[in-house]
């Protein structure tokens, strides 16, 4: 993990507020081997994954909700998106949590603003 990346990534279930930027762009660079193209469509793809996800997490039932947590865990740690992978693990492990759905929903939405204003 990056040193400019001030989330301590750990698997405890919490969920909390981005304590930097909220994606680690070195780790995002060792994932694409340093390809701006594959970047570029890697985080096109989890902007239309945050977007359905966002969409559809708060108003589903609990085994829905586990799952589309579950798929948003992966994908944003793959990107380097921790403080909403941890989240979304919380999530997964008590999907009947509405804080943690409005928490995820803020952290959604700073990644999505994020990657929207990248080069």
């Amino acid at each position: 993990m990056s040193k400019l990346h001030k989330h301590v990534w750990h698997e405890t279930g919490e969920c909390a507020p981005a304590r930097g930027m909220p994606l680690d762009m070195t780790h995002l660079s060792r994932q694409t081997m340093g390809d701006k193209h594959i970047e570029r469509e890697v985080l096109a793809m989890f902007l239309r994954q945050i977007e359905a996800v966002s969409g559809e997490i708060a108003m589903a039932g609990p085994n829905a909700r586990r799952e589309l947590a579950h798929a948003l865990t992966g994908a944003a740690r793959g990107i380097g998106a921790f403080a909403l992978a941890d989240c979304a693990t919380a999530l997964e492990a008590d999907p009947s949590d509405e804080t943690r759905v409005v928490i995820l929903s803020k952290l959604a939405a700073e990644v999505h603003d994020f990657i929207s204003k990248l080069p």
